[in-house]
């Protein structure tokens, strides 16, 4: 059935999204920590160097980096790590003539080199940052001195920063082979998952058609009953009240077993002919003109003549009754209620019935496409119906591959149909 297929569709796509969420979330998380964790780091060995004025504390034997290290176990604590920080500082006074220069750490730069990058720097607004030379990442201080000059240090994090970025691709890869599994997986079981509802639908359509059947033949009974009570004693109020509250439960009774109908059908099953559109719509219009004069109302169209398109007559036959009844049936006392028609697009076309509708300010018409959901809350009898037949037309209008749609403005309610 074609309702399932939409809700599995929609079981995949809703447990796709939480599952991309979850991960994203999760590895943003991570990664974030990662990389905090990282510029922590860095941060900690560039100020250990600008509180040494601009040299890397050394390791002396019976000594611990304890001092100037923020945790007292890191792995780093050891005593190579000194030598194997690669850095270089730069001392200038307050004209930004050199001082003192440490190029005893680092290789990468010559002397010109070092000086151009730390002028810059110094000129610069930010005290802290990184930077990319040649394929090599480095991280920097500038920090104002006592005596009004600048201590510039720059230190090799390119592997720190390669670290951070290999896990950040390793775990995006991961999180998408986690994803591309957990679809594979969700896909072989989500028939299972959605089966009990698929058991219980199918069920409640089999319900719905064996007991419209077999009420059909009681309610026979009853209507042939009363009408013959009407040729032996002539017509009364009772006689015309069962007669009218038999056509009612008929009614009801065939909209539901079409309902159900419509529910098992998928578009492959549909009769689809070419045929004048124009012609249908008109004939469902002039069929509702007696109805719609007899109580005092107007009915205006407007019908683009020659209108052809390729569907199942039986259904668009019944989704244009279903329009024009419920506007027949909810529209103000004298008040207008119009019907049009006109091409969509290249080869489609759209159909509106419209009616006036005072009292549809404030109200939620998401509903009006439930099943047995009533625009009249009190559920006045003489407007015939059960709340079923919009469900009916949302139902064909879905089947013949359309869209329906419903809005209130300035009085004024309007139902369409899109093909």
């Amino acid at each position: 059935m074609d309702m399932i297929h939409r809700l599995r569709r929609k079981f995949l796509i809703l447990a796709f999204a939480a599952v991309v969420l979850i991960l994203a979330g999760a590895l943003g998380l991570i990664n974030g920590i990662t990389y905090m964790k990282m510029r922590s780091e860095v941060n900690t060995l560039l100020t250990a160097i600008v509180q040494n004025d601009g040299i890397m504390p050394s390791h002396q034997p019976g000594t611990s980096t304890e001092s100037w290290l923020s945790d007292p176990e890191w792995y780093n604590d050891t005593p190579e790590f000194a030598h194997q920080t690669r850095y270089f500082s730069v001392i200038m006074d307050e004209s930004g003539k050199i001082r003192r220069l440490n190029l005893s750490n680092i290789s990468a730069f010559n002397e010109l080199q070092a000086l151009e990058i730390a002028r810059s720097l110094a000129d610069s607004t930010q005290s802290q940052g990184l930077f990319k030379n040649k394929r090599a990442s480095y991280c920097y201080s500038v920090t104002p001195r006592n005596d009004g000059g600048k201590l510039v240090v720059v230190m090799d994090c390119t592997r720190d920063v390669g670290a951070v970025d290999a896990f950040m691709r390793y775990s995006l890869r991961f999180g998408l082979v986690c994803v591309l599994l957990y679809m594979l997986v969700l896909m072989f079981l989500s028939n299972y998952a959605i089966r009990p509802f698929v058991e219980n639908v199918a069920s409640q359509k089999r319900f719905i058609t064996n007991a419209g059947h077999e009420l059909k033949t009681p309610i026979a009974i009853i209507s042939a009953n009363a009408e013959a009570l009407e040729l032996i004693s002539g017509k009364s109020q009772w006689t015309d009240n069962i007669l009218f509250q038999v056509k009612r439960v008929t009614r009801l009774i065939n909209e539901l077993i079409m309902l159900a109908k419509m529910g098992e059908k998928n578009e492959r099953e549909l009769k689809k002919e070419t045929m004048d559109i124009s012609h249908t719509f008109t004939e469902v219009v002039q069929s509702f003109a007696p109805v719609v004069e007899g109580e005092k109302k107007k009915l205006v169209t407007e019908i683009q003549p020659d209108i052809l398109a390729e569907t199942d007559p039986k259904y668009l036959y019944e989704i244009f009754t279903i329009l024009l009844d419920n506007a027949a049936k909810y529209c103000d006392d004298g008040g207008t209620i119009r019907a049009r028609l006109e091409t969509h697009g290249k080869q489609g076309f759209r159909a509106q019935v419209s009616n006036d509708y005072k009292n549809g300010a404030g109200v939620d018409y998401s509903h009006f496409f439930e099943r047995f959901y009533r625009g009249d809350e009190s559920h006045n009898s003489k407007k015939a119906g059960y709340g079923i037949g919009l469900s009916m037309a949302e139902e064909a209008t879905r089947l013949l591959g359309g869209k329906i749609q419903v809005e209130y403005k300035d009085g004024v309610i309007t139902f369409g149909v899109t093909f």
